[in-house]
Formats: structure tokens, C-alpha cells, sequence
């Protein structure tokens, strides 16, 4: 189903992963029971067989292992967790989980207020600077195809 993903991801030099480091299905489903959702099926399909990734100075936020889950900056639950502790943001960003933050003027994250057919969440580009929030991609396996082409 992902084949051309992981085609175009053996050929990039841009998005950067360490083979072999996939999450243990334990992860996800530790994650998904503490979010009380499930993680979208192409985010799932990348943290089992590529589990981490830098691009642009900024990691595509993984799981790690639990017992390290609070002191991991690459961690999408550490950093939810952190996010959720702002009531401020909470409210500003209902639904936000985030998912990648490169080193530059934008972030992006999971809308999950919305779930599609096939179970995947919106994938949202924040440009900070202009405080404007736009879909960047349908779903994260679009979202990483689009990071893709648009550094190639």
C-alpha cells in the first residue's frame, strides 16, 4: 500500500532514519489508549518500519520507549503531554497533536477533530510567523511524500 512511499524514502537524502529502529507494537498501543484514539494507519505503517526521522533540522516525532517517554524531545507523546499542561494552548489548539516542527518559521501537527474514511487525520502546516493554519496533506504518508517533493 505504501510502496511508492518507501520507494521515494530509499531515494531521498533529505529525510534522514537509522534502519531497524521501528517502535514495538506495545508503543502504539500504549500511545493510542493514552490519547484515546488511534493513530492514523500511515503514521502506524512508519513508525513500525522506520520509527524516527530529521529533516530540516527537525525530528518527525516518533515513540519512544516508555521508560524514557518523559525526558525524549522526539517523543509525540512527551511533547503532547507538555502541550496539554498549557491551558492557554489547549484551548487555542483543540484537537492539535503535533507531529513535526522543523527549524524554521512553521509546524505541523494532526488535526484529530477530524478522522477521514480510512481513518487518517488531516495533517496541518502553522506558519507562526503569519499565524495562519492551512491543510498541508490528507494523510501523514502525504504529508511525507510532499516533504519529499518539495525538498527534491
Amino acid at each position: 500500500m505504501y510502496e511508492q512511499l518507501a520507494e521515494k524514502l530509499g531515494r531521498t537524502k533529505w529525510i534522514k532514519w537509522h534502519h531497524g529502529h521501528g517502535v514495538e507494537e506495545s508503543w502504539i498501543t500504549e500511545a493510542e489508549a493514552e490519547l484515546g484514539f488511534a493513530l492514523p494507519p500511515s503514521y502506524c505503517w512508519w513508525l513500525r518500519n522506520y520509527g524516527n526521522g530529521r529533516l530540516d533540522g527537525g525530528e518527525i516525532l516518533s515513540l519512544g520507549p516508555p521508560e524514557h517517554r518523559d525526558i525524549n524531545d522526539s517523543d509525540l507523546l512527551y511533547i503532547h503531554r507538555l502541550n496539554i499542561e498549557d491551558e492557554d494552548w489547549v484551548k487555542a489548539f483543540p484537537g492539535r497533536l503535533d507531529l513535526y516542527v522543523p527549524d524554521s518559521d512553521e509546524l505541523y501537527f494532526f488535526d484529530t477533530s477530524s478522522v477521514n474514511d480510512h481513518n487518517e487525520f488531516n495533517v496541518m502546516q502553522y506558519d507562526l510567523m503569519n499565524g495562519i493554519i492551512d491543510v498541508y496533506a490528507p494523510t501523514f504518508a502525504d504529508f511525507l511524500e510532499q516533504l519529499i517533493d518539495q525538498w527534491e
